[in-house]
């Protein structure tokens, strides 16, 4: 018995030696691509990823290991990250249904498994019948709503700012709400009001997505948890957290799709926000074509995530980049006050969309700082990327934060917040890179691109030109990071000095 127990450990051992150590590190045919030495015999380069700030090892290697590089993750799990514009173009476009997007257990809890989680067949039905919900003239009538929440924050704000004096505000903390008002107006005609009052959906988002005593702990197992699916059910704080709020989550969802078919059936759901459009489009269809009170659900959470917390990020970001440079804060607001005496102006379309130096800011702002720092892929077959041999089930990181520093696209200045660069006419020159499909992706491309990238960015738009006219912004002084994340939250919050715009 005891001679059998030992073959077994060193069977075991034997085994998970040649699955994490021998195999990844010598034999994978991913050993071909060039990368990074493993810094730990477990556990690869993912300390260096945990603890560096997002995108910063992947720079340094795409200096040093060239445009395809080969890192390991955990348990030396290898990685491929591109930057090449070729290869990009392959997993983006060309082959996108190839590479699948990985299962994010812990991302599911919160976003559903709606369209950015879908694939294939499922993925091109959904798209297709979603795509008219972002069309240019649903996007035009959405305006007036994001300038009505961008002067409620503002209103509050002057209120704040009675005397005159500057006072610090947590900007982290009131763009999530305001754009979180946005999406449950736009989104599903519901009023959230989470700038005015406690709510409970506010909340559940608050603690899981901005909730300042969230540590790197907290982040690591949110990442664990992708591979080791115990650790969901681990009686641990992060947990409880996870649950409490999915279910508040999913209970408004189902609030809101059942409001929405009950509207249908009383043919009374007149409302042009996006699940009032998707609904009687819905109805519509061929019955094999429809889809399922789940699916609608699932499409609402995954708007409900995506759409509040990405835009109130990159606007963050914005209006910090923008307090550390005075002179081109006021650049931006000369701008402004010439196309909108009136403080209190409701923009069009056009009126919001024609200016250059506005539609720059926020441009570098998607730039360097990117909301969605990196996206993952799966391949689900055998291919070859630049004649790199890529074996099914390989993971292909896409460095979009990375991508969008190279000084070999944006030159020596690429880490500079340099919205001039975008007035420069020879970008649009066809011997530009920055002029491809694949130098500036904040939303990716392709058909796999985020299908509310406008209503996105005449919301950043929007909030920032209303922002902006109407008050100063100046920084602490304190160094913003990006933690570890699928999006890129400041850390601390951001937190700046703001007064009011001086009438005269």
């Amino acid at each position: 018995m005891l001679e059998l127990t030992i073959l077994l450990v060193v069977l075991l051992v034997g085994y998970y030696t040649y699955k994490w150590i021998i195999y990844p590190l010598y034999l994978s045919p991913l050993c071909k691509i060039p990368g990074p030495p493993s810094d730990h015999f477990l556990l690869g380069n993912f300390i260096k990823l945990m603890t560096e700030e997002i995108g910063i090892p992947q720079i340094k290697w795409t200096k040093d290991y060239g445009e395809i590089i080969c890192y390991r993750g955990l348990l030396n799990e290898p990685r491929i990250a591109i930057t090449n514009l070729q290869a990009l173009q392959k997993v983006l476009v060309s082959d996108v249904y190839d590479y699948h997007k990985p299962t994010f257990l812990s991302a599911k809890k919160i976003i559903g498994e709606g369209l950015v989680l879908a694939e294939g067949d499922v993925h091109k039905r959904q798209r297709k019948m979603m795509n008219p919900v972002f069309s240019h003239s649903n996007i035009k009538e959405m305006i007036p709503t994001f300038a009505e929440i961008g002067h409620l924050l503002k209103e509050i704000w002057m209120k704040e700012l009675v005397d005159n004096k500057e006072r610090k505000f947590d900007i982290t903390s009131y763009l999530s709400q305001a754009t979180l008002d946005i999406i449950g107006k736009v989104g599903f005609n519901y009023q959230f009001n989470s700038l005015t009052s406690e709510n409970e959906l506010a909340s559940a988002y608050r603690m899981i997505l901005f909730n300042n005593t969230r540590s790197s702990f907290h982040d690591l197992i949110a990442l664990l948890s992708n591979f080791f699916q115990i650790i969901h059910k681990l009686p641990i704080k992060y947990n409880y957290i996870i649950k409490e709020a999915s279910k508040i989550i999913e209970k408004v969802s189902s609030k809101l799709v059942n409001e929405g078919l009950e509207g249908v059936k009383q043919s009374n759901l007149q409302g042009n926000d996006i699940l009032s459009v998707l609904i009687k489009r819905n109805v519509e269809e061929k019955d094999n074509e429809k889809m399922t009170f789940d699916e609608l659900k699932n499409q609402i959470m995954t708007f409900l995530a995506a759409g509040h917390e990405t835009s109130s990020v990159a606007i963050g970001w914005g209006l910090y980049n923008l307090s550390k440079d005075k002179e081109l804060q006021d650049l931006l607001r000369k701008e402004l006050i010439n196309e909108f005496p009136d403080p209190n102006f409701i923009p069009t379309f056009d009126q919001i969309n024609k200016l250059e130096y506005l539609n720059a800011v926020v441009k570098e702002t998607l730039r360097l700082d990117p909301p969605i720092p990196v996206a993952l892929r799966v391949s689900n077959k055998d291919d070859f990327i630049d004649g790199y041999f890529i074996p099914k089930g390989t993971t292909i990181i896409i460095p979009i934060n990375t991508i969008h520093k190279l000084p070999s696209i944006w030159g020596p200045d690429s880490y500079e917040f340099k919205p001039s660069r975008w007035l420069d006419p020879s970008i649009s020159s066809p011997d530009s890179k920055i002029n491809s499909n694949y130098s500036w992706i904040p939303f990716l491309t392709g058909t796999r691109s985020c299908i509310a990238s406008k209503m996105a960015l005449n919301e950043i738009k929007v909030l920032l030109a209303i922002l902006i006219r109407n008050f100063e912004f100046r920084d602490e002084g304190i160094k913003i990071k990006k933690r570890f994340s699928i999006v890129a939250k400041p850390d601390p919050d951001i937190k700046l000095w703001v007064k009011k715009v001086d009438k005269n």
